[in-house]
């Protein structure tokens, strides 16, 4: 009995034996490399072949979370890049129709200037009521007969009417002749 005491059991030998053999039990015992340096047919430690299923999954999985944003990444500064290059453009379209529109300006202020239209100082009306004439322009000329016209039509109204509502034809009081004191635009002539 004294010697069952004193050898261990066969089990706790194997089990020191395989401890000995493999630092951590739960890796396989990788043989050194042979002459070369690598082993062709035995990948090195830590390699993705040592990997269990859940570690490579994983592994894998932000393998490709990794790439999905850095594609995104890729994508927005593409993006932004595009952005800027159109906010760009439209600001350069703006700036030069601003610049073609002061051009214009500046082409017609010339035009004015050195033409005789800016310097004549001349209205658009026909009539210049400080001097009381008419311009002799066509319009002017149409505007004079207008309103001899009408000076015309209303002398010949009032002689009707005076003529119609006067019994007398003479004044009163100083026993003159009241028609012949009225006196009568002539007809305007047509242009």
């Amino acid at each position: 009995m004294a010697d069952a005491q004193t050898s261990p059991p066969p089990f706790t030998k194997s089990r020191s034996r395989l401890l000995s053999l493999d630092e951590v039990p739960h890796k396989r015992h990788v043989p050194p490399p042979v002459l070369t340096g690598v082993n062709p047919l035995v990948p090195e430690p830590g390699a993705p072949a040592f990997a269990e299923r859940k570690d490579q999954y994983a592994a894998n999985t932000a393998a490709e979370l990794r790439q999905e944003q850095e594609t995104r990444r890729q994508q927005r500064k593409a993006y932004l890049n595009q952005r800027r290059r159109c906010q760009g453009a439209a600001e350069y379209q703006s700036q030069c129709e601003e610049a073609r529109k002061f051009d214009r300006e500046s082409e017609r202020v010339l035009n004015l200037q050195s033409s005789d239209a800016g310097k004549s100082n001349r209205s658009g009306d026909h009539f210049d009521i400080v001097t009381l004439t008419y311009q002799s322009s066509q319009g002017g000329r149409h505007l004079k007969l207008t309103d001899e016209t009408v000076k015309y039509k209303a002398a010949l109204r009032t002689k009707d009417i005076f003529g119609k509502h006067h019994s007398v034809q003479h004044d009163i009081i100083t026993n003159q002749p009241l028609v012949a004191n009225y006196i009568m635009p002539s007809r305007p002539a047509k242009i």
